[in-house]
């Protein structure tokens, strides 16, 4: 995208001795805005680029629904599986045991004991 202010050739010499042997260490990324943290290999010398957008970037008109708990593709679970660990849990087996059965983590375990994930799931 076009940018408002300096040239290329400008944007990237340092401040300090003029070089143009200089680095970007960050890159930081906003709405109409990118922020370039540098540094000159020559003297040492730290400096920050700001670029302003001429026009702002687009966002996606429909963006794609966030999926939660067994719907989303990277669930290890079904409702079934929720529904078995919370009620193993509720006859007194112990979130390690319950880990091992479905191999997973017993903090995982913890997690949907304990209705922090996975709440829709009965």
């Amino acid at each position: 995208m076009p940018f408002v202010g300096i040239g290329d050739e400008e944007i990237l010499r340092c401040r300090k001795c003029c070089s143009h042997n200089t680095r970007v260490t960050v890159t930081e990324s906003r709405e109409e805005v990118t922020w370039r943290y540098c540094r000159c290999l020559d003297c040492g010398e730290r400096f920050k680029t700001v670029e302003r957008y001429a026009y702002a970037k687009r966002a996606p008109l429909n963006p794609p629904p966030i999926l939660k708990g067994c719907d989303n593709y990277n669930s290890r679970f079904v409702p079934a599986d929720i529904v078995a660990i919370r009620s193993l849990s509720e006859e007194g087996l112990s979130g390690a045991q319950i880990a091992l059965r479905y191999g997973c983590d017993r903090s995982t375990i913890h997690k949907i004991v304990n209705y922090k994930t996975y709440t829709d799931e009965y």
